[in-house]
């Protein structure tokens, strides 16, 4: 038998790993890339405050004062808003890119009711007509990829990706139709605007934090113990194992799409009603394609989605801040600092799901199972001598 060589490196898949070990892991994955980032920031900064300076400026960012650490958990739950509302057809493996469209058709049939509504109606119907509208503009526009990918097969990715620009150019057509001498931006609206739930900025950020609190809380219990939730589940691991069940898989695909787009429209609501009290074509701020990160980092799991959009937020707040404080005019450090990050703690998924060994420091494990010989490989296995045989037989 020909002897081989070992590899220098030998990857093998780990059978688990427990739970404390991986927040361990990912941990030690964010505090490596922070460290990195703070000696790139100390390198390249004009005016350099200190590498301890950068995590200074970071957690001032986001904890400075009280109006930041609202703003921290409005955003925070505004993205999880969205996250939660992808993973619903994420879990059927429909993969949604459409959520800034829908946020901002949300958006826009709120600015539509508070323009036209606003005044003339009593406020608290002119809010039920502004919920009800952003509800239907979400599902809608959610619906539309539905119908063609339940009936049609067509890809949902492309579809729901270009819907987005539609819906861009839609509110960017209403703008100009009400402000057609205007910068194209619009001033905010104070009629029909939603109330705030108290003094200052804890006002304005209570409403879209307990309605998305929530929500989350019920979109967990909808898919891990409802019947739809199961539905979805099992469409999701076979499409065909689903129409055995009994399952109507082009209900079940409109149906969980429709709720999707629905609460995308519920944040675009939030957004123009409470938020911003109007419409602009940037008002998403991107958060139909970070939650997708969110959904992503969080397992799909609308619990742990929480902290991961937290974490994300209080990056973003956090390098606005170190930028400012270390002199850079432009975004784009801030943009690879966070960016980096991302790649570490995307990075360290690879070292929970594998085990890498280097040769010589290679240890067999006294549980694992010996391997099943191969031609050439292992113990030989030979027959008894026939005159062994024949003196056992003769005894």
């Amino acid at each position: 038998m020909k002897n081989t060589k070992e590899p220098f490196i030998h990857i093998t898949r780990r059978e688990g790993m427990p739970v404390w070990k991986g927040l361990l892991i990912r941990a030690a994955a964010v505090l490596i890339a922070l460290i990195v980032s703070a000696i790139l920031i100390s390198a390249a900064a004009p005016s350099s405050k200190g590498f301890f300076g950068f995590f200074g400026s970071l957690f001032s960012g986001a904890f400075g004062t009280e109006r930041r650490i609202w703003i921290l958990l409005q955003n925070t739950f505004l993205l999880l808003g969205v996250a939660v509302a992808l993973v619903v057809a994420f879990k059927m493996k429909f993969w949604n890119l459409g959520g800034n469209g829908q946020v901002l058709m949300g958006c826009l049939a709120a600015a539509i009711c508070m323009y036209y509504l606003g005044g003339k109606l009593p406020d608290p119907l002119v809010w039920l007509i502004m919920l009800l509208a952003s509800l239907f503009a979400g599902a809608l526009w959610a619906a539309i990829p539905a119908l063609f990918k339940a009936f049609f097969n067509t890809n949902e990715s492309l579809f729901t990706l270009m819907m987005n620009y539609i819906a861009m150019y839609l509110v960017a057509f209403f703008i100009s139709l009400w402000y057609p001498n205007g910068t194209g931006a619009m001033p905010p609206l104070t009629e029909g605007a939603l109330p705030a739930l108290g003094e200052g900025q804890m006002g304005r950020s209570l409403l879209p934090i307990l309605v998305f609190a929530v929500v989350t809380a019920a979109v967990y219990l909808y898919l891990r113990f409802s019947k739809h939730g199961y539905e979805v589940a099992l469409i999701g691991d076979s499409k065909n194992t689903a129409r055995y069940a009994g399952i109507n898989v082009r209900k079940v695909i409109i149906r969980t799409l429709i709720l999707s787009g629905a609460l995308c429209g519920l944040v675009g609501f939030l957004l123009a009603g409470s938020v911003n009290r109007m419409v602009s074509t940037t008002m998403d701020d991107n958060m139909g394609f970070t939650g997708i990160m969110v959904a992503w980092m969080g397992k799909l799991d609308p619990l742990i989605m929480a902290g991961v959009s937290f974490f994300i937020n209080f990056l973003e707040r956090g390098m606005a801040q170190v930028c400012t404080d270390f002199g850079f005019t432009s975004e784009a450090l801030s943009d690879i600092v966070i960016g980096l990050i991302y790649f570490f703690f995307i990075g360290c998924e690879f070292f929970i799901l594998y085990r890498v060994h280097i040769a010589g420091t290679r240890k067999k494990a006294k549980t694992d199972a010996p391997a099943s010989p191969t031609r050439g490989e292992g113990e030989r296995h030979e027959a008894p001598p026939a005159e062994q045989t024949g003196a056992k037989e003769a005894n």
